[in-house]
This record gives structure tokens, sequence and C-alpha cells, in this order.
């Protein structure tokens, strides 16, 4: 089987992450947290919001 270099970039980095948070979720989750009050201007909204990333018609079921 092919081993994808890049895929097995992201599992080092995610294991070496998860071992510097001592595999705590809740580590994890609250320097994340830290993280992005530090970086205000780099945080995606994902919110939906009228008029900003919506489909008209998405949110009835009507095909778009």
């Amino acid at each position: 089987m092919h081993r994808d270099e890049i895929i097995a970039e992201v599992w080092r980095n995610r294991e070496a992450y998860a071992k510097a948070h001592h595999h705590s979720l809740d580590e994890m989750v609250a320097d994340l947290r830290r993280r992005e009050k530090e970086h205000v201007e780099r945080v995606v909204e994902r919110r939906r919001t009228p008029g900003r990333g919506t489909v008209p018609g998405a949110a009835s079921g009507q095909p778009h």
C-alpha cells in the first residue's frame, strides 16, 4: 500500500499536539481558545447570517 507522506505528517503533528497537552481534551480546548483570543484576525466566522455565505432557498429545502 502507498504511504501518503502528507497524511503521515498530519498524524505526527496531531500526536505531538495531543502529547504536549497530556492527551487531555480539556487542555487542548483551553489552548485553542487561548490562541483564538490572541489571534482574532485569523478566526473564520462560520455562523450563518442573512446575506453572508447563505444560499437562497437552502434553509427552506428548495433546490438552488
